[in-house]
C-alpha cells in the first residue's frame, strides 16, 4: 500500500514500516503527525500558550522518510508541482516543502488505516472533505445546497459561472446602500 504513494519506492517504504510498526497505536492523524516531527509542539502552561517546545519530540527517522518523499513526489508530477506552486506563493520553498511532507503523513496514516491505495486528487485538496468538486455540493443553479434558504444576488451576467455572493441578512447592512 505504501508503494502506492508517489515518491515512496522500497527503501523509504521499509522504513516507514519499521518505524511506524503498528498504526492502531496512533489514535488520530495529529499524535502520528507530531509523532513523526513534522508539526511543532506547544509549550502551555496555565492555559497560556508560551510559543512552541523543542524539536526534538518524536522519530527523526519518519520525518526524514516524509521528507524524502515529499522532494521525490515532485518528480514528474504535474499537479503536486502546481500544488507546491501555490504554497510557495504563500510560503517560502522550505516551508511549502514541509507543508507537502505534513500533508504525505497524513495520507499514508489514513492510507493504513483504513487500508486503501493512494488517492492523488483526495491528497492535493485544499479544505474539506469536497474541496476540488464543486458540483457535488451545488444544485443546478450553482447555489450551495445547505444555503437555498438565502436567494443569490444577480449574476455578473447570464453566462457567468461564478456568482457574486449572497445577498446579507444582517440589519445593519441591509439599512446601508451600498452594501
Amino acid at each position: 500500500l505504501l508503494q502506492t504513494v508517489l515518491g515512496i519506492g522500497n527503501i523509504l517504504s521499509l522504513v516507514l514500516l519499521y518505524e511506524i510498526h503498528q498504526i492502531d497505536r496512533f489514535p488520530r492523524v495529529q499524535d502520528f503527525a507530531s509523532y513523526c516531527r513534522l508539526v511543532k509542539c506547544a509549550k502551555e502552561s496555565g492555559g497560556k500558550r508560551l510559543g512552541t517546545s523543542g524539536n526534538k519530540i518524536g522519530n527523526a527517522h519518519l520525518k526524514w522518510a516524509f521528507s524524502e518523499a515529499a522532494t521525490l513526489f515532485l518528480r514528474g508530477n504535474e499537479p503536486g508541482q502546481k500544488y507546491l506552486a501555490r504554497l510557495e506563493k504563500k510560503h517560502d520553498k522550505g516551508k511549502a516543502l514541509s507543508i507537502l511532507a505534513h500533508k504525505l503523513a497524513r495520507a499514508v496514516y489514513f492510507l493504513l488505516k483504513r487500508k486503501t491505495a493512494f488517492d492523488l486528487e483526495q491528497c492535493l485538496r485544499t479544505y474539506g472533505s469536497r474541496a476540488g468538486e464543486p458540483g457535488a455540493e451545488l444544485d443546478t443553479e450553482g447555489m450551495s445546497l445547505h444555503r437555498t434558504d438565502v436567494k443569490p444576488m444577480m449574476a455578473a451576467s447570464l453566462n457567468a459561472e461564478v456568482r457574486l455572493g449572497l445577498i446579507s441578512l444582517s440589519p445593519a447592512l441591509c439599512l446601508d446602500t451600498r452594501s
